[in-house]
């Protein structure tokens, strides 16, 4: 492995840490390392994927040390972990696309599922109420289907969908972080489900668009912190749907 490449994990704690917990065991599973690292899953996942030549899986599925890893584990003398630095942009970025908060929510798979029925009954109960139908991050009012199914189908599932297909190609990494995918595919659409409640009043036309934005900077940040995907990345696939969600706007 090039110099760098290698710095890429010796200067992560987080990568460090990952194998440092798996050398400590032998042998653990993801749910170990995300209750001792207290990652998100899909930062987990992005870890992972830069210590592939390092840490491998065994025939129960639980995550072992490659000898390349054991031979840097003793080479890094099982260094402590440091807390990363994060300046004050990458911290009010956080704020902004909720980071904390999806971390807590994508934590427990129980959590996940109960999220995001409750996110998905609030939003199908906005758009029963304005006869809207939900397209990506669009509710255009004109019902086409009806709104629970669009909810569920033209907005959840189909954005789910194009997410993963997204997360796939950009990372690289085998398939992971799903149900926590589903969470918070469904607590970004608040925003939308928010102005579909709105959408009655005289004002609603001002609030929609700075809702679209919103919806589609938490979009950026759910599949930042469920699949992994850098942030770059990520605000570039909320634009590709927030585009798509215009365009679908203007043509139905």
């Amino acid at each position: 492995m090039k110099a760098d490449k290698l710095s890429d994990i010796t200067n992560s704690p987080a990568r460090v840490r990952i194998l440092e917990i798996i050398g400590e065991k032998g042998s653990v599973s993801f749910t170990e390392i995300k209750r001792e690292t207290g990652l998100s899953t899909g930062s987990i996942y992005y870890h992972l994927y830069y210590l592939k030549d390092f840490v491998a899986r065994d025939a129960d599925r639980r995550y072992t040390l490659t000898e390349k890893g054991k031979r840097l584990l003793e080479k890094l003398g099982m260094k402590p972990l440091i807390k990363e630095k994060t300046n004050l942009a990458l911290k009010s970025l956080s704020i902004i696309t909720l980071a904390p908060i999806f971390k807590r929510v994508t934590y427990s798979k129980g959590v996940c599922i109960i999220v995001t029925i409750l996110a998905l009954a609030f939003g199908s109960i906005a758009n029963l109420y304005s006869r809207s139908n939900q397209f990506l991050l669009s509710v255009p009012s004109k019902g086409i289907i009806n709104p629970v199914i669009s909810t569920l189908v033209t907005g959840w599932l189909l954005t789910f969908i194009l997410a993963e297909l997204f997360s796939l190609i950009t990372t690289e990494t085998r398939i992971g972080g799903e149900l926590e995918l589903f969470a918070t595919i469904a607590l970004s659409f608040i925003p939308l489900h928010i102005y579909s409640y709105l959408s009655n009043l005289q004002f609603s036309n001002i609030v929609l668009i700075p809702m679209q934005i919103w919806s589609a900077i938490l979009l950026a940040g759910g599949l930042n912190i469920s699949k992994g995907v850098n942030l770059t990345h990520s605000f570039i696939f909320s634009l590709i749907v927030l585009y798509l969600s215009i365009y679908i706007w203007f043509t139905i």
